[in-house]
């Protein structure tokens, strides 16, 4: 599923001295804040520690213990009466909309989107000497890296201004496997990503938005002393069906490219399926994948083909458990040899059996299974209902760099943090002003945004660090 760096709405408010040329769109309530206080200033140490805990609660299974269910609901109930004017158009991410501040979460989309909820999934992609099992590893990875949606709490984040960086990292120890490569149950590295005594590898993170229109971001992922790397660029379309949001991929984003340095820079491209957002009706969301993800691998010449079963369901969970039981969530996939030469398969149905070498089952929300040709042995690859996505690093505050999500977004996640929500719509509005000012500048200079960590434009949704990017994936500037 692309989880993705911009949202389908814009969560930056429009000031009201605005251009009439300016097409951005607003939609305002009047005395959000129940308490008519100033809200009380955060320091650093303490914002950074609040937005930590909240995102690591909001993407794993602690959220299940709040109790702030009836508010969670009520967002979403006013989130999707905002969204019914907006059916039938095209793309509702290319509108720049402005949500009540009370709809957001205090957490930027950069830090609360990422293709890495597991990164000790992705360390151990290039370990074993057999192309076959490093195939299936970067499907495990695959599988695992959008753990959010499976275990945690679906949310509306900051949408991110052009420049903005997030930086974090990960000190996880490989997962463990049996000889024939059966996952094998730690309570302890399933819940962490770690386990005590085993030797720790640390995994870098740089997100930074490098266009506004169209909102596209730009990701690398990297383990260093693994040789292993994943990079892409985030650019959805988004398209509200009146009771879904269907998302996908947008133009730009061409899938997540996987290296393996120490494999003679061996590269998978794994491409995105369509994803959507369902149970609006009772405000209670999940997520519904559709359609594929294509894994291709040149150098080995092996080929994937996972296909998600889908499941339209508009009304909630609780219609499903009542009268249809619980969803599947069901996958199907084949892993065939192929030639990247004349490369024209991307249906399971159109998969010469002869050139298939495994085939995976099961359900992208629980086990997963792969059965090998060779020894028609069927194994577990995975248990998605065991694991949790592993909680991020970040620097602290006054370590972070003016252009990092936390500090950008501090005055508006301070007021959001004390239920200040007239505050928060005024420290966005400032925001947003100020970056209306920079762009104006910039086209009366005629100058082009420069980025600062990746290099673009970017060429086949490959991104390319620039030098100070080289050095942010420095182990010395990922601070504990």
């Amino acid at each position: 599923m692309a989880a993705n760096s911009t949202s389908t709405l814009d969560s930056v408010s429009s000031s009201s001295s605005r251009s009439s040329k300016d097409e951005t769109m607003t939609i305002s309530t009047e005395n959000t804040s129940e308490m008519d206080l100033d809200s009380t200033e955060l320091n650093d140490e303490t914002l950074n520690h609040l937005i930590t805990e909240r995102h690591k609660r909001l993407t794993t299974s602690a959220h299940l213990e709040e109790n702030d269910h009836d508010d969670h609901q009520s967002k979403f109930k006013t989130l999707f009466g905002l969204l019914k004017n907006f059916i039938g158009v095209k793309d509702i991410v290319s509108l720049r909309i402005s949500l009540p501040s009370q709809l957001l979460e205090p957490i930027g989309n950069l830090e609360y989107w990422n293709y890495n909820d597991r990164p000790d999934y992705l360390l151990c992609i290039g370990d074993s000497d057999d192309p076959l099992e490093r195939m299936l590893a970067s499907i495990r990875w695959w599988y695992s890296k959008d753990l959010k949606f499976v275990k945690g709490k679906l949310i509306k984040p900051y949408n991110s201004i052009l420049g903005e960086q997030f930086s974090c990292h990960w000190d996880v120890t490989s997962p463990k496997f049996d000889k024939k490569g059966n996952f094998i149950y730690d309570s302890e590295s399933n819940l962490s990503g770690s386990t005590k005594g085993d030797k720790s590898y640390r995994v870098t993170c740089l997100n930074e938005q490098i266009s506004h229109h169209p909102p596209v971001s730009a990701f690398h992922y990297q383990c260093e002393e693994k040789g292993v790397s994943a990079y892409g660029i985030d650019h959805i379309s988004a398209k509200f069906t009146g009771t879904s949001v269907k998302l996908g991929p947008g133009e730009q984003n061409k899938g997540i490219y996987v290296n393996l340095a120490k494999r003679d820079n061996e590269e998978y491209l794994l491409t995105h399926p369509v994803a959507s957002v369902q149970g609006w009706l009772k405000a209670s969301l999940y997520v519904v994948v559709s359609e594929s993800c294509i894994v291709t691998c040149p150098k080995t010449k092996l080929k994937a083909i996972l296909e998600y079963k889908e499941e339209v369901w508009d009304i909630g969970y609780d219609f499903f458990f009542k009268w249809l039981g619980k969803p599947k969530f069901a996958i199907e996939g084949k892993i065939f040899r192929y030639d990247s030469a004349n490369d024209d398969i991307n249906k399971l149905k159109n998969v010469n059996a002869d050139d298939v070498v495994a085939e995976v089952t099961g359900s992208w929300r629980g086990q997963v299974h792969v059965t090998r040709r060779d020894t028609n042995e069927t194994r577990l690859l995975l248990d998605l209902e065991k694991l949790e996505a592993v909680p991020k690093k970040v620097k602290p505050m006054a370590q972070q760099g003016s252009l990092e999500s936390r500090k950008i977004w501090r005055p508006v996640s301070s007021a959001l943090f004390s239920k200040d929500y007239n505050k928060a719509t005024k420290e966005k509005q400032i925001l947003e002003e100020k970056q209306r000012q920079k762009a104006s500048d910039r086209k009366a200079n005629k100058q082009e945004f420069d980025s600062v960590l990746f290099k673009i434009p970017v060429v086949n949704g490959k991104p390319e660090l620039k030098p100070a990017g080289v050095d942010a994936c420095g182990k010395e500037l990922l601070i504990n």
